[in-house]
Formats: structure tokens, C-alpha cells, sequence
């Protein structure tokens, strides 16, 4: 059950992963720059699957969109279908070790890439490559350090 002083945990662990998808990097860097907005929202839907719904998960995409000034709904419909596998998948993620979380998330967040890489090419004529692929590759190296990161820190604030 969720505590309630631990709401503003899971608002401020979004609001940081939103600010450091848009954080500004080196050409070479932001290539593989992680998804952190999804593995935030793909770690709170395994944690608190009953206030993380569907709606929240819309919302964030929306406001995600609008961050990054790309197609209303882009964002949103790639975290949806995300979010989706996520709960569907959600019973069995959780009983996985870290190291089999991180290749589930490596196939989801490379399905969220997939997705957002058909709608940038449907509406901005962007060239398909593999680059795009590399995000979900970074986010899956990175899932095990971040798990436990905001295990620890869902426990010291009493959000888990």
C-alpha cells in the first residue's frame, strides 16, 4: 500500500527524468542517451501498479510531448503501448533478477523506440536507422544500478 507522503516521491522522480531527457549533451552522447522517462514509469508501474494507471501514463506522454515540441500524442501513444506490456508483464518482471528485468526492458524500451521512430518517420520524413535502437540498449545496461537506486529511495521516503 502507498503512503500517502510518498506521492510527491513518484512526481519528483518523473520530474527529474523529464529533465534529464531534455538535458542538453554532446552530439555523441545524446545518441545513446537513455529513456529515462520510461524506465521511471516502467519502475513505478512494477512498484505501485494501482496509482501508476493508464491515465497517468497518457498524462506524462502529453506533458512529455509538449516538453520536447514534437506531434501532440507522440510521446503519449509510445509511453501507452509501454506501459501496456508493462502491466500486462508485471506479475512476472517483478520475480525476475536484475539481470532478466534489464533484457525485458531492452525489448520494451526498444518497442517504445520502434513506435516512436514510426511516427517521426510518418510526420518529419526522418530516416530510419539502427542509432535509434541504442537508447533501449543504454536504458537495459543501466535498469539493474536504477532499480536498486529507486528501491532505496522508495523505502527512505516510504513511497514502496
Amino acid at each position: 500500500m502507498v503512503n500517502k507522503d510518498g506521492h510527491w516521491l513518484v512526481w519528483m522522480t518523473l520530474f527529474l527524468a523529464a529533465y534529464l531527457s531534455i538535458m542538453p549533451l554532446p552530439s555523441w552522447m545524446a545518441v545513446a542517451r537513455p529513456v529515462w522517462l520510461a524506465m521511471v514509469v516502467m519502475f513505478w508501474l512494477l512498484v505501485l501498479p494501482r496509482y501508476c494507471g493508464m491515465f497517468f501514463v497518457w498524462c506524462v506522454g502529453l506533458i512529455m510531448d509538449v516538453m520536447l515540441g514534437v506531434v501532440l500524442g507522440q510521446n503519449a501513444f509510445a509511453m501507452l503501448i509501454l506501459a501496456m506490456v508493462t502491466q500486462t508483464s508485471c506479475r512476472r518482471l517483478r520475480l525476475y533478477p536484475l539481470w532478466q528485468q534489464a533484457f525485458m526492458v531492452l525489448v520494451m524500451v526498444g518497442l517504445y523506440q520502434l513506435i516512436y521512430l514510426w511516427i517521426n518517420s510518418a510526420t518529419a520524413h526522418i530516416q530510419p536507422s539502427f542509432m535509434y535502437i541504442l537508447p533501449a540498449v543504454t536504458s537495459a545496461l543501466l535498469w539493474p544500478w536504477f532499480s536498486l537506486f529507486m528501491q532505496g529511495l522508495g523505502r527512505r521516503f516510504g513511497a514502496v
